[in-house]
């Protein structure tokens, strides 16, 4: 039986390859029966592992990963699978600091901190000052969420006293589905509290004051409501580690500082009331009545707390983990204010399992997984198999089920350019610099190192350029009019004072993308 089963394993990993080079099937799919007969085959008979340093397997993962999600990432954006929102704005808010006009973004046009507090994106200035665009955020977004394994492989070993479960730790933050699914959906300032928060915890319990403290700050300044994580961070401080003053400090400071900036801060800069409360709209307009009626009101709370995707969402985060988490209540604290946020919101995107919304989330259930594993006794065993082992198993099987889509986008059909986006990036090419445009959505990201870009058809009547997919265009916006005549493009957009005309002059086609220049009559 266990040669079937190798046999069979090694002629569904061919496939695999496969379909990674040719495409028969999704390669996802072939991997998840791949995947199923490793598992039986495992539990017939496991598999010799390796002798090892579980210190260097750690550092040939965090390399591992950086490569890979560099390469996914990149070959994403190059193959126009990214976005205007959110890399498009990232590159033009990090440009426009880069060159000293500070943090203004013009999708929409206004100052960024408007939007989010994220003073954290200082940090990276330097780097696209040198390199401007999104490819090296990409890059530099993968090596962050690297770097996550190496405090909680140290923090692990602490725990637990021993490398190899702290690398097998180390390993299944490294195959995360959840953060997978962060590092693909283009770049977010927020996920960089994934690693922040690792090497937080890790500093408080190694007595780094100084580094914890740092650790902290730029955990806060990534985004405002990265305030909630720390609040978390705080109790688990003052009720887990009897840390009183430490810990209630560190929460009522950080409560303290997400009401200034919600309500003094962000208005300031934006002109206008913070804009994410739409999203609970259901429950208050503002964050003191949001929480006063959840004080109030916790049945109704509960109930918009519970739903079929809602729980689907809880057990894809936990299972990822083997549900080692639940062993481990105390140390699932830090992640309640945020699990809360996304549990009370009706935004679907709040409660999928691979967002960048479970930045505050996923470093505290790995570290309440590394809690839980250390309860288990040593000694428990099912069926003849120590029980530590087989629930670590039963993580990484499960990690690997949630995130074999990940495997799609290493295909070569994925990144490899077709003949429509050879055209698309010679268009681009001639997109003069600094020039202001409005842009189709998944051309935005290429063209936002510049003062002012749009998402088309927004901004026309202030660009100096367009650039459409014509094939798309008018598409299903009953707004929009594209009228062509040899070299000269009139675009009609209707809104609330009637049709408004823009002329144009074609400078560059192929493949149905235009590039058009404005015409002054």
């Amino acid at each position: 039986m266990i040669r079937v089963l190798n046999g069979l394993a090694l002629v569904l990993a061919a496939l695999v390859v496969s379909d990674l080079l040719l495409w028969w099937w999704r390669p996802e799919e072939t991997f998840l029966a791949l995947l199923l007969v490793v598992a039986v085959r495992a539990l017939l008979r496991p598999f010799a592992l390796p002798a090892w340093s579980p210190a260097r397997i750690v550092a040939a993962g965090v390399a591992a990963y950086a490569v890979v999600f560099s390469f996914i990432t990149v070959t994403r954006h190059w193959a126009f699978r990214t976005h205007a929102l959110d890399l498009g704005y990232y590159v033009q808010v990090l440009w426009s600091m880069s060159r000293g006009l500070g943090p203004y973004v013009s999708l929409p046009e206004m100052h960024a901190w408007g939007d989010h507090f994220s003073p954290t994106l200082y940090l990276l200035v330097p780097l696209v000052a040198l390199f401007p665009g999104a490819v090296v955020l990409l890059i530099a977004q993968s090596v962050a969420f690297s770097l996550g394994a190496l405090p909680l492989f140290a923090l692990a070993r602490r725990r637990l006293g021993s490398d190899p479960p702290a690398a097998a730790f180390a390993l299944l933050y490294l195959v995360s589905p959840t953060l997978h699914g962060i590092n693909i959906r283009d770049f977010h300032i927020a996920a960089f509290a994934i690693p922040l928060l690792l090497a937080a915890v890790y500093c408080f319990e190694t007595g780094r004051t100084r580094w914890f403290i740092a650790a902290v700050i730029l955990t806060l300044g990534c985004r405002e409501d990265a305030a909630l994580a720390v609040i978390g961070l705080g109790l688990w401080i003052a009720l887990a580690r009897r840390r009183w003053l430490w810990g209630l400090g560190l929460a009522a400071g950080s409560l303290a500082l997400l009401f200034f900036d919600i309500r003094v801060l962000m208005p300031y800069f934006r002109g206008e009331p913070y804009p994410h409360f739409l999203r609970y709209a259901h429950l208050g307009k503002s964050l003191g009545e949001i929480l006063l009626n959840m004080v109030l009101h916790p049945l109704t709370t509960l109930g918009f707390m519970v739903s079929v995707e809602k729980l689907r969402y809880l057990l894809a985060l936990l299972a990822s983990l083997g549900f080692l988490p639940l062993l481990a209540p105390w140390d699932l604290i830090p992640a309640l204010p945020t699990l809360a946020e996304n549990l009370v919101s009706q935004d679907p995107v709040l409660f999928s399992h691979r967002t960048q919304y479970n930045s505050f989330v996923l470093p505290f259930l790995l570290l309440a997984a590394v809690s839980g594993y250390a309860r288990l006794s040593p000694r428990l065993s099912l069926a003849g198999r120590p029980a530590r082992g087989l629930v670590l198993g039963l993580a990484f099987f499960l990690s690997f089920a949630l995130t074999s889509r990940t495997l799609n986008d290493l295909a070569v059909k994925q990144w490899w350019a077709g003949e429509r986006q050879r055209a698309a990036h010679a268009v681009l090419a001639d997109v003069p610099p600094g020039a202001s445009i409005s842009a189709w959505e998944r051309f935005v990201a290429h063209v936002a190192t510049r003062p002012k870009v749009f998402v088309f058809p927004v901004g026309i009547e202030q660009s100096e350029y367009v650039l459409l997919d014509a094939t798309t265009v008018p598409g299903r916006d009953p707004n929009l009019g594209l009228d062509r005549r040899g070299k000269e493009v009139t675009l009609t957009v209707s809104g609330r004072d009637g049709p408004a005309q823009y002329r144009y002059e074609v400078v560059r086609e192929a493949e149905g993308y235009l590039l058009l220049r404005r015409l002054r009559s």
